[in-house]
C-alpha cells in the first residue's frame, strides 16, 4: 500500500439550489463525492488526519478531509444524504450556540420528503442575525442522525462565531472574551455529544498568535484556517491549510486533489496562483 506525503482538505459552506457566495448545486456536490468514491478516496476522521499531521499514523495515498463550516441546515438537508449513501465521512464545524432543539426535518435522502427551505449565504446571516437561527442551522437532533449514520462528526467553530478583534480593541479584554467563547463551545460539545472537541475553525480564517495559545489551552489541538497550502507532517496543527470549493465539476477538483496532495505541486501552485 502507498501512504500519503500530503492530505488535501475541502472547505464547503453551503449545498443548496439557492445559489449565492460560498456555494455549491446538490448536483454538483453529488458529482464531486461520487467522484472521490469512484476513485477509491478515503475520507479521513478530523482525529486520524490530527494524527497524520502529527507523525502518528499513516494513511492512504488517496486520502481528503472534508470540511463544511457554520453548520447551515443545508449541510443536513443536501449534503449528510449524499456522504451516507457514497459511505464517505465529512467534519462540520459547528457555532454551537446557534444549534436549536426541535425534531428532525426531512432531508434529501428520505422518498417523497418535503424539504425545507436553504436560502442563500446572505439570506442565512440575516436570519441568524434576526434572532432566527433555527430557520437556516442544523439542530442537535439533526447532529445526531448525522453522526449517528458516520457520514459527519461535529467540531468547533466557536459559540458565537464573534470576530472579537472587531468587538474589542484592547487585547487581554479580547482574549479572555475568545476564551470565554471557546469555552462554552468545548462545554456545550462535551454535554451535547460527550466529547471534548480537539478541532477548531477559526471564524472566517482570522486568528492572531494569542488566540492559538488560548485555544490550545482549551485543548484545541487542531485549528482550520482558511489559507490555502499544504498539509504534511511537517504542517503545525494550530494551522491547517484548506481549499475552497467551488461549484465546479469533479474534473476542476481532481486537478486540486492532485495538486495539494503533492507537497511540491501544492507549494508551487500556492506561491503562484493561490486559487
Amino acid at each position: 500500500m502507498s501512504y500519503a506525503k500530503a492530505v488535501p482538505v475541502l472547505m464547503y459552506h453551503h449545498v443548496t439550489p439557492n445559489p449565492g457566495l460560498v456555494t455549491v448545486s446538490p448536483q454538483t456536490f453529488e458529482n464531486q463525492m461520487t467522484y472521490l468514491a469512484s476513485k477509491g478516496y478515503t475520507a479521513l476522521s478530523a482525529d486520524h488526519f490530527l494524527d497524520f499531521i502529527k507523525g502518528r499514523r499513516k494513511v492512504p495515498a488517496k486520502s481528503v478531509l472534508i470540511t463544511f463550516d457554520d453548520g447551515y441546515l443545508d449541510n443536513y438537508v443536501y449534503a449528510f444524504p449524499v456522504l451516507q449513501r457514497l459511505n464517505l465521512h465529512a467534519v462540520l464545524f459547528a457555532v454551537t450556540g446557534n444549534v436549536g432543539e426541535g425534531p428532525a426535518r426531512p432531508h434529501a435522502g428520505q422518498s417523497g420528503a418535503v424539504l425545507p427551505e436553504c436560502p442563500n449565504h446572505r439570506a442565512c446571516k440575516d436570519a441568524i442575525a434576526s434572532g432566527n437561527a433555527d430557520q437556516v442551522t442544523v439542530r442537535w437532533s439533526e447532529i445526531d442522525a448525522m453522526e449517528a449514520g458516520g457520514a459527519m462528526e461535529i467540531q468547533s467553530h466557536t459559540h458565537t462565531h464573534t470576530r472579537w478583534d472587531k468587538q474589542i480593541d484592547n487585547e487581554t479584554d479580547r482574549l479572555a472574551a475568545l476564551e470565554q467563547d471557546l469555552a462554552l463551545s468545548q462545554a456545550t460539545l462535551q454535554q451535547r455529544l460527550g466529547r471534548k472537541s480537539a478541532h477548531l475553525c477559526w471564524p472566517q480564517g482570522y486568528f492572531e498568535p494569542g488566540y492559538r495559545t488560548v485555544a490550545q489551552k482549551l485543548g484545541f489541538e487542531a485549528q482550520y484556517t482558511t489559507v490555502k497550502h499544504v498539509n504534511t507532517v511537517n504542517t503545525p496543527p494550530q494551522h491547517i491549510g484548506r481549499i475552497v470549493v467551488k461549484d465546479r465539476s469533479d474534473a476542476w477538483l481532481a486537478r486540486r486533489l492532485s495538486i495539494y496532495a503533492s507537497p511540491l505541486l501544492g507549494r508551487l501552485y500556492s506561491a503562484l496562483r493561490g486559487d
